[in-house]
């Protein structure tokens, strides 16, 4: 089972933005020669040469050009397959517009995210949601686009939405129950891991994150007790755990669930 680490949630930059200009032209060579110099001239920049401070910037603005075209070849390249299965589903499915369309735009939002572009899969989910506003696999989906990148107060209401939607939704509570781990929210964790093991008694990763649970509040009673029903679900010991059970310095398995 997993040991999962804690990542801080991206910070908004408290400075002022500078302004920019537009690559490549003349006027931001100009502006980018004139701040430098303005600031502290050529020769507090270590350079003798201002030509040789454009070739730098320049070679800056090509690489950040560069891994933006990177990352839209990378969505196209995910959109194949996507607009294949389009294409299929209106020659040969039996498909109503409003379900190709509905597939198209989940294919659509996964590659986006692929590519790594959040904004756009985000509107394509929200796209979605417009036609199915109760769409539970719609807030699984956002909320794994944020969870992924450890922006995990984002994707709490996603999960909150999916428990809404049906109580009994496992995942949803899974999940939900990830992230307060990750904010090192221990007992929101517990609380939300105790509802799904009401329904779910054998759940073998919510036994085992909420026994890592109480072992981070130092209940190292509950945490046993959590983990041997765990094992008990488990009699082969794919769930691997420390700390209680065993002492040893041994490595914890990756997250098994993907959503």
């Amino acid at each position: 089972m997993s040991n999962p680490s804690s990542h801080p949630s991206p910070l908004v930059p408290a400075c002022p933005v500078p302004v920019r200009f537009r690559a490549g032209t003349k006027a931001g060579e100009r502006g980018i020669k004139d701040r430098i110099l303005v600031k502290g001239g050529e020769g507090n920049l270590g350079f003798g040469n201002r030509d040789l401070v454009i070739a730098i910037l320049s070679v800056t603005v090509v690489s950040a050009e560069g891994k933006s075209v990177l990352k839209r070849l990378k969505y196209f390249l995910y959109m194949v397959p996507i607009l294949w299965t389009f294409l299929k589903d209106l020659a040969w499915e039996s498909l109503s517009l409003r379900e190709i369309k509905t597939n198209y735009l989940f294919g659509k939002a996964n590659a986006y995210d692929r590519a790594n572009f959040l904004r756009k899969a985000v509107r394509a989910y929200k796209e979605i949601l417009r036609r199915d506003p109760n769409s539970i696999p719609v807030f699984l989906n956002l909320g794994g686009l944020y969870y992924r990148r450890s922006m995990f107060e984002i994707a709490i209401p996603y999960y909150e939405k999916v428990i809404r939607a049906n109580p009994k939704h496992y995942q949803g509570h899974y999940w939900l129950a990830m992230c307060f781990w990750k904010l090192q929210r221990y007992h929101a964790a517990i609380n939300t891991l105790e509802e799904v093991i009401q329904f779910l008694p054998t759940f073998k990763d919510a036994l085992n994150l909420m026994g890592e649970c109480y072992e981070q509040i130092g209940e190292a009673a509950k945490a046993e007790h959590c983990y041997l029903k765990a094992i008990s679900t488990d009699p082969d010991g794919i769930i691997i755990h420390g700390g209680v059970l065993d002492s040893g310095a041994q490595e914890k398995e990756e997250e098994r669930l993907k959503h």
